[in-house]
C-alpha cells in the first residue's frame, strides 16, 4: 500500500515520518557498518605488524615504526572492496585541523587517513576545516627514553580531537623495545573515550 495526499492528511503525514524514520535508520546503519569496517582494518593491520615484530630482529625509532606499518601493513591491504580503497587516503606527517582547546589551527600527525583520495585539511583560504577519518600517534619505548603505555599528549589530543569530531576516531599505538618481551600497545579513541584494543608480546628469552 502506497501512501498519498489522498489518503488524508493525518495517515499521508504518518507515512512521511514513517518513511522519513527509516531513511535515518538506514544512514544511521550505514556508518556503523562503515565504522565497524574501517576499524576492523587498522586493528588487523596493527595486529599483522605486532606479529611480525614478534619474528624479527629489526628495531627502528617513531617514524621509522611509521613508515614500516603504513607501507608494509596498510597498503598491501587497500583494495576496491575494502575500508581503504586507494592508496592516496593514507598519509604520513599530514596536517590536520586542531582541537578548540590548542592554541594553533593545525599541526601534523603521524598517520592520517582520509574518506577521500584527494581530501586535505586547507579549504581555499588555506584554513584548516576538513577532517580526517582516522588520526594514528605512534611511539616507540626504548631504555631510558618515555616509560608509559601511551604518550599522555597523544591520549589527551585524541581525546579532544574525538569529543569535537564523533564521526572520526583515532589510535595511540606504543612499540616496545625495552624488554625481552617485545610490547605493541594500541588503544582506540572515539567520542572521548579510550579503549585499550591490543597488548602484544613476544618472548625472546
Amino acid at each position: 500500500m502506497q501512501c498519498t495526499p489522498s489518503c488524508g492528511g493525518a495517515l499521508f503525514t504518518l507515512c512521511k515520518v514513517i518513511r522519513r524514520s527509516r531513511v535515518i535508520a538506514s544512514v544511521i546503519r550505514n556508518k556503523m557498518k562503515t565504522r565497524k569496517r574501517i576499524d576492523r582494518f587498522i586493528e588487523d593491520a596493527v595486529v599483522r605488524f605486532a606479529h611480525w615484530i614478534s619474528t624479527t630482529e629489526w628495531r627502528g625509532k617513531e617514524r621509522d615504526c611509521v613508515n614500516r606499518f603504513a607501507t608494509d601493513f596498510l597498503l598491501p591491504a587497500v583494495k576496491p572492496e575494502a575500508a581503504i580503497k586507494n592508496y592516496s587516503q593514507i598519509r604520513i606527517e599530514c596536517g590536520v585541523p586542531q582541537p578548540a582547546c590548542f592554541v594553533r589551527p593545525s599541526c601534523s600527525k603521524d598517520l592520517v587517513i582520509w574518506r577521500n583520495p584527494l581530501d586535505v585539511a586547507w579549504d581555499s583560504n588555506w584554513v584548516p576545516v576538513t577532517i580526517p577519518w582516522v588520526v594514528m600517534e605512534w611511539k616507540t619505548r626504548r631504555k631510558g627514553h618515555f616509560d608509559e603505555m601511551f604518550d599522555e599528549h597523544d591520549i589527551h589530543w585524541l581525546t579532544e580531537f574525538s569529543l569535537q569530531n564523533p564521526e572520526a576516531f583515532g589510535y595511540a599505538v606504543t612499540v616496545d623495545f625495552r624488554r625481552t618481551s617485545r610490547l605493541v600497545h594500541c588503544a582506540k579513541v572515539s567520542r572521548g573515550t579510550v579503549r585499550v584494543k591490543r597488548s602484544l608480546a613476544r618472548n625472546r628469552g
